[in-house]
C-alpha cells in the first residue's frame, strides 16, 4: 500500500508541474510580447521541461504497469528445465507431480465469478513460483504467457484449493501417536528435557500499515505493524502446529492461551498416561506441559547450565522460521502484506505447508543435527487425510 501511494503521489506530482509549466508559457508569451527573441528563449526552455515530464511519466507508467504481449498459451512442468524447477519452485520435477497428487490438484479450475479455465498444474506452478520469488505481476504475466487479470485470478483460486489442505495439515493432534517416537529421539539425541516433544515459539511477519485496526496490528517493541503466528516445531523439523494469525500487538501467553495448546497437550497426557511436554523460552507461562527458560535475577548455575543446553535444541524452531522465510521469500515481502486487500493469512498457512512438504522431500538442517528423519510427503499426507473429509 505505502508502496501504491508513492506510485500515484509521484505521478501527480508530475502532472502538477506540467500544469504549471502551460501557465508559465502563457504568461511568457504576454509578457515579452515586444521582445520575440527573449520570448522564444524562454518558450523553448519551458517547451523542452515539459516534454521532460512527460517522458519521465511515460516511463514510470511502462515500468509500473508495462504492457506484455501474451499468447495465453498453456505452460506446464514440460515448459521448464530441472534447474529452474528446483530454483524457481523449490521441487524438482517428480516431487512437484507427486504433490499434484497429493495435494489433490485438479486437472482444471475455474476462476470465481469469471469464466476463465486455468489447468490444474499451470495453476500450482504459478503458486510455488509467486511464493517463491519476488516477481511482480508483469513478469509473472510474461513467464506464464498470461494476462495479468488472468495471473491474478488463476493464483487466487489455486491459493484456496491449497488453504483447505493447509488449515487441517497442522495441528498437534495429528502426531498424537507419534510423540512418544519423537520424545525419545531427542532424549538419545542428547536433550537434557525429558518427554520433550517439541519447542514452541512465535514469529512475526511485517505488513503494510493497515487501514483499520491499526493499534491493534502496531507492535510496540518492533515498532512496526505486524502479524503474528504461533508455531510447535517437532523434532523431526516439521511443523507441528501452526496458529494465527493473531495482532501484532499480542503477546505470546496471550497467542498461546487462544490457541489452547496447554489444555490440548493434557488431554494428550490424560489419554496415554504419560508427560509430554513442550519448550519455550521465559516468555511463555510456566505449567506441567510448557517448560520454559529460566528468568530472573535468582537463576541458579544449574538452571543456566540447562536453559544453555536446551538452546541448542529450541534453535531449532528459528531454523524453521528462517527455512520458511528463505524458501518463500514472498510471504516476507512487507510491500505484498496488505491485510484487508490480499489474502496474507492464507499465504502465510500455505507457505507453512509446503515448507513442511519441503522438509520431507529434502530435509532440513535440523534433522542431521537431531539425526531424526523427517516422513515423506505420501506418510505425511497420509496423517491429516481423515480431517481433510471431515
Amino acid at each position: 500500500m505505502p508502496q501504491r501511494k508513492g506510485r500515484v503521489a509521484e505521478v501527480m506530482r508530475l502532472r502538477e508541474w506540467r500544469e504549471e509549466l502551460v501557465t508559465y508559457h502563457g504568461m511568457v508569451a504576454v509578457v515579452f510580447d515586444d521582445d520575440p527573441v527573449r520570448q522564444f528563449e524562454l518558450m523553448g526552455v519551458l517547451e523542452e521541461e515539459m516534454e521532460e515530464s512527460e517522458r519521465e511519466e511515460r516511463e514510470m507508467m511502462e515500468w509500473w504497469s508495462p504492457h506484455i504481449d501474451v499468447s495465453e498459451q498453456t505452460r506446464s512442468l514440460a515448459s521448464f528445465s530441472d534447474d529452474e524447477l528446483r530454483g524457481c519452485f523449490r521441487f524438482d520435477r517428480e516431487d512437484v507431480r507427486t504433490l499434484l497428487r497429493l495435494l489433490e490438484v485438479p486437472a482444471f479450475f475455474w476462476a470465481k465469478g469469471s469464466t476463465r479455465r486455468f489447468g490444474g498444474e499451470e495453476a500450482f506452478l504459478l503458486m510455488l513460483r509467486r511464493l517463491a520469488g519476488r516477481e511482480k505481476g508483469a513478469q509473472l504475466a510474461a513467464i506464464f504467457n498470461r494476462s495479468q487479470p488472468a495471473i491474478s485470478e488463476m493464483y487466487n483460486v489455486v491459493l484456496d484449493h491449497v488453504y483447505q489442505h493447509a488449515k487441517v495439515a497442522m495441528h498437534l493432534e495429528l502426531w498424537e501417536d507419534e510423540l512418544p517416537k519423537l520424545a525419545r529421539l531427542l532424549e538419545e539425541s542428547g536433550c537434557p528435557l525429558t518427554r520433550c516433544c517439541g519447542f514452541v515459539d512465535g514469529t512475526m511477519f511485517d505488513i503494510c500499515r493497515p487501514t483499520i485496526a491499526q493499534e491493534s496490528m502496531y507492535n510496540g517493541w518492533k515498532r512496526k505493524h505486524k502479524t503474528k503466528y504461533q508455531c510447535v516445531v517437532l523434532p523431526n523439523f516439521l511443523i507441528g502446529d501452526w496458529f494465527g494469525p493473531a495482532p501484532g500487538r499480542a503477546n505470546d501467553a496471550n497467542i498461546m492461551a487462544n490457541s489452547r495448546l496447554v489444555p490440548r497437550l493434557q488431554s494428550f497426557n490424560r489419554r496415554g498416561g504419560s508427560n509430554f511436554r513442550v519448550y519455550g523460552d521465559a516468555a511463555y507461562p510456566m505449567t506441567d506441559v510448557i517448560v520454559r527458560a529460566p528468568k530472573g535475577n535468582n537463576i541458579t548455575h544449574a538452571q543456566q547450565e540447562f536453559a544453555t543446553e536446551m538452546s541448542k535444541y529450541r534453535e531449532a524452531v528459528e531454523w524453521v522460521f528462517g527455512k520458511l522465510g528463505n524458501v518463500w521469500p514472498f510471504v516476507t515481502d512487507v510491500t505484498r502484506k496488505m491485510t484487508g486487500t490480499r489474502a496474507t493469512a492464507k499465504e502465510d498457512w500455505v507457505a507453512a505447508l509446503l515448507t513442511n512438504y519441503h522438509t520431507c522431500a529434502y530435509g532440513g538442517v535440523a534433522n542431521s543435527y537431531f539425526h531424526i528423519t523427517p516422513p515423506t510427503m505420501k506418510e505425511y499426507r497420509a496423517r491429516y487425510e481423515r480431517n481433510l473429509r471431515d
